[in-house]
Order: structure tokens, then sequence, then C-alpha cells
């Protein structure tokens, strides 16, 4: 409403003649307000309005607020020299707004409830110069024995390591943290598991089964068939909105601000993993998401202690669910698969696609991994993999092996590589050299000489019979035959009578 208005009286304005303004204020064509230019701490400058058209208000408004900027600054350069003598929770709060320009505010918002138990073991009115290693050593063992309450477990010395990473960062920020404890402070030991759970196909159709049962379990269902059909982290399916779901292209879109390395990237859709969108898209439609703004997964107002009692509506389309995790645990529990976590089901698809012998930069691409050596990290290929590789490999290497023991290859055991070789070798060859092109021709055209000369020449018994002789009258000369190749032996000459 108020922008209406001051568009309607910037459009009023335009054929108005404004007035000279003092130095330092200045109109501007799309605004009926007086404006002015400052520069913060950083010497960035900055435009702002004085939210009104007299001049003599303009001016005074303008110094009103340069004013409250000197006054603040000089505040945060004593805070910043005294920051030490401040309670931890204020410094905390300081440190939170000071990261915010380069974190995003889920990541802000995380990293203040996970510091809670710190601010709540140390006392929040507790001097940041006053925290020493041996405060910080004891809350590392009480912390250790505390069990979590989502995860029903002892809380692990990953967790307690990265609340100390925090309250490091707050203690630099305040230029309390020493050369003495940067050189004395020591994590605690964490086991990082490099490998998480792998679900079978029969474990998987077993989930789809008892979860079409159970109208209860039926969104954790269809969450978990887009996960394994895409690796999609589950903060990333969450947080899907309607324009990011492109189904005819048979990809979805996965925002920077939603992914966890700030990348985007857009993850192709397997067949279970478009199944399960179709029908997440009937629930959205059914529940009013309709706009490309309108969230996948819609909040229900009625499980939010705060938002139930402000609204008599159910559902909150332009807000994301927050977690399906219980629904999952019991589906877990009635499949027998307790400890089985969502994540694992995109640990689930990276096993699929090493198995299938899928490129490492072809996942790094769907999953979402900034490096090879992380993606190399996740992966765990199973036992069956291995042995087909060995199977593979023993198969080409059939022919060495014979060789290096001394026995004969077996024509049933030659690999492939050898079958395919012996097939090139016995295909008639197109193009023969000019050597084995001559010789069958030299030979051919032996034979064919040997045979013309035996039927152009008479064997000496057949001169005999006939009695031929020369028409002169004088006594012959002896006749000398040529032995034929059919002849039996040598055949003599003989004298006429």
């Amino acid at each position: 409403m108020t922008a209406l208005v001051t568009r309607e009286k910037t459009q009023a304005m335009k054929g108005i003649k404004r007035p000279k303004l003092p130095r330092g204020l200045r109109w501007r064509s799309n605004s009926p307000f007086i404006w002015f230019s400052w520069r913060d701490s950083r010497g960035k400058q900055h435009q702002q309005s004085t939210e009104t058209a007299n001049p003599a208000e303009a001016l005074s408004n303008k110094l009103k607020f340069l004013a409250k900027q000197e006054h603040e600054r000089e505040d945060f350069k004593a805070q910043a020299n005294e920051m030490g003598k401040l309670p931890l929770e204020r410094v905390a709060e300081l440190y939170f707004n000071w990261k915010a320009a380069s974190s995003s505010p889920r990541t802000i918002e995380r990293e203040r409830r996970i510091f809670a138990p710190v601010l709540k073991f140390l006392a929040r009115e507790l001097r940041v110069s006053a925290i020493t290693l041996p405060l910080i050593r004891e809350y590392q063992q009480q912390r250790r024995l505390h069990v979590s309450k989502t995860m029903k477990q002892p809380v692990t010395g990953r967790t307690v390591n990265y609340e100390m990473h925090l309250l490091r960062g707050m203690m630099i920020f305040a230029d309390c943290w020493t050369d003495s404890l940067a050189a004395r402070y020591t994590p605690l030991r964490q086991i990082k598991k490099r490998a998480g759970k792998v679900a079978e196909k029969v474990q998987l159709m077993d989930i789809i089964n008892k979860a079409k049962g159970n109208e209860y379990w039926q969104l954790a269902m269809y969450c978990a068939a887009v996960a394994v059909g895409t690796g999609c982290r589950g903060g990333e399916i969450r947080n899907l909105q309607l324009k990011d779901i492109r189904l005819d292209e048979g990809k979805i879109v996965v925002r920077r601000e939603i992914a966890k390395n700030r990348t985007q990237r857009e993850p192709r859709l397997m067949a279970l993993a478009d199944w399960g969108l179709r029908n997440l898209l009937l629930r959205a439609e059914v529940l009013g998401a309709t706009e490309p703004e309108h969230y996948l997964l819609p909040l229900d107002l009625r499980k939010s202690k705060h938002l139930s009692g402000q609204t008599k509506a159910k559902w909150d389309i332009t807000h994301p669910m927050t977690s399906w995790v219980k629904s999952w645990r019991k589906l877990m529990e009635a499949c027998g698969m307790q400890g089985f976590r969502f994540h694992d089901l995109r640990h689930t698809f990276r096993t699929l696609g090493a198995e299938a012998g899928v490129p490492v930069e072809v996942m790094m691409a769907q999953l979402g991994h900034m490096d090879r050596e992380t993606s190399l990290e996740y992966v765990h290929i199973q036992q069956r993999a291995l042995e087909r590789a060995k199977q593979l490999i023993e198969s080409e290497q059939e022919d060495l092996l014979a060789t290096a023991e001394g026995r004969p290859i077996e024509p049933a055991k030659r690999s492939e590589a050898s079958r395919r070789r012996a097939r090139l070798e016995s295909r008639p060859k197109s193009r023969r050299s000019r050597r084995s092109y001559r010789q069958p021709r030299r030979a051919a055209f032996a034979a064919m000489s040997a045979g013309r000369t035996a039927r152009h020449e008479l064997p000496v018994s057949t001169t005999q019979a006939t009695g031929m002789s020369n028409n002169t009258g004088q006594d012959p000369e002896p006749q000398h035959s040529i032995p034929s190749s059919s002849a039996a032996g040598p055949s003599g000459g003989g004298n006429n009578a």
C-alpha cells in the first residue's frame, strides 16, 4: 500500500518543478522524497531517504541519521577494544551477526542451536576473558555423558568438537584466544565413519510395502523414493519449491541457497524419484500449493507451538516442513531396520552407481560433492561388486597365468580378448600382399602348361601301333617321345624296323 501511494505521488509530481535544495541533499526522479548519500566505516557509499519533501526537515533528518551512525560506530570500537569484558551471551550475539555476512540464515540458525548447550553450561553472564582451559576440559567431559534427545544416544566427540569450534571462533572474535590456549587445547578423538549403511533391494521394497499400509508413513516413503532416486540430501528435498521440479526435463534444481556446498546443481531423476515426486506434487496441490514459489512440502502449522495459536490455517505453503524424523524412525522399526538413517539412502544411491560402473566425476555432479576425495571416501563398494571385478580381471589374465605356470592354454578358458583376437585372425583378408597374390597364380599357370603339353604329344606305343613313317621312303629317324605326366614309368626310345 505504501509503495502504491509513493508511486502515485511520484507520478503526480513529474509535471511540478521542485525547489532547490541545500548542498548534500538531492531529489530523485523515481521518488517524491529528498535523498542524501553517506559512507559507512569501510568507506562504502549508501543512499538514504529522508522520508520527507520539506528541505528543512530533510536536513534535520540527515543530521540525526549521521549522528546515530557515528554513535554506533563509536560503540562498536569500544566493544572491540573491551569485548573480552563482555558476557559470553553478548559476544555470541555479536559473533553470529558478523558471521551472517558470509553464511546463510539457516547456517546461523543451526549454529545458534548447536551453541545453546555451551551457553547453558558456562553461564550466559560469564565474561569471555574468564574462560580457561580447565573449564573447557570440564565441559568436554560432562558433555560426552549427555544423551542426545534427537539421536537417542550419547553425544559424540564430533558434536563436542563442533561446539568447541564455535566457542573458539567467538574467543578469537573477542581477541581472547591466546597462544597458550591454542597450544594446549586438544579436541576430542572422533571416529570418522567412512562408510554408511546401504539398503538392499529387498529392504527398499519392504519399506514401500509397509508405508503403503500406513498413511502416517507415506510422506516419508515418497521422500525416500526421491532420495534413493536422485541422491539428494533430506534438507535439499525438504526445501524444494514447485519451480525447482522439472519432470518434463527429467531433473530437479537444487538452488544455491539450499545446497550444502552452496553450489547449484541439477540432479537427474531416476524412475523411482519421478514416481515419488509425482505423488508429492499431488499432495502439495491438495494442500493449496499452486504457485512456483510455493513449497513442495508445506509446513504443518498444527505441529508448531508458536504458530498454531496465531492462525486458524492448518498449512503454510510459503514455508517448508521441518522434519519427518519421527515417522521415518517408526517406519524403520516396523521394517526391522533400526538405526538406518534417512541420509543412508543417499549413500545407497552412491553405492548403486559405483556398482553399475558410473564414473566418479558423474556421481560428483549428481550428488554435489566438491572434490574427488570426498566422493571416494563416501563410496563403499559392497563385496559382491568386488567379487565381480575379481572374476572379470582373472578372466583377462588367464592366458598370462597359464604361461607363467608352464601349462597349455585351454580353449574353453580363453579370455575374451584371446577369442576376439582369434576371430579377427580367422577372417578372410580383403587385401593380400603382392607376393601372396602371385604365388597361387604361378602354380596355376604351371599346372595348365603341363596339361597342355600332355594333350598335344603322343606316347611311343601309339606311334608304333599306327606304323607312321616319312613320305620320303627313307628310314625313319628314331622318335623320342616326351613322357606325359600320366605315364606309369619312363618310356624308353626304340628304333624303327
